[in-house]
């Protein structure tokens, strides 16, 4: 089994939407990658966040099909041996995100692919979701022809 890990700031929106819609995807495709994520801020419960996943999220995987497990997972912060076990890292905005790997995670920066998704209020989740099931479902389309 490969690892895939998706990095996002909270844990909370963006990164778990990518980490259920690629395993979703992946078991349907029969690859041998798993995806789960992580939040790159040192401590995820600063931001207020209600319930363990971004209602938008929850909303978009709903409409997509993808049954997620019960119960859900509090979002959870990067550690080292995260990136020690991936495969594959990938980041959901280089803009936001490059500087706090660089802070906290330096030792992993150079293996870190970015995407640019926007949080809120850059993106909407009507804006950023679309990109995002467009990203994964590229990234799965890369990984069936590897």
């Amino acid at each position: 089994m490969k690892n895939l890990l998706f990095l996002c700031t909270g844990n909370y929106y963006r990164s778990r939407f990518c980490e259920e819609y690629f395993n979703h995807r992946a078991v349907h495709h029969g690859l041998i990658w798993r995806a789960d994520s992580r939040g790159l801020a040192p401590d995820v419960t600063v931001f207020g966040n209600v319930g363990p996943l971004s209602p938008y999220t929850h909303q978009a995987l709903n409409a997509l099909g993808v049954n997620l497990a019960v119960p859900l997972r509090a979002p959870c912060p990067a550690r080292p041996d995260d990136f020690s076990q991936a495969d594959r890292v990938i980041a959901l905005s280089r803009a936001e995100h490059q500087p706090m790997v660089e802070r906290f995670f330096p030792a992993y920066g150079a293996s870190i692919e970015y995407w640019e998704i926007g949080d809120l209020p850059v993106a909407t989740p009507a804006a950023a979701i679309p990109v995002m099931i467009h990203a994964v479902d590229r990234l799965i389309d890369t990984l069936r022809s590897a």
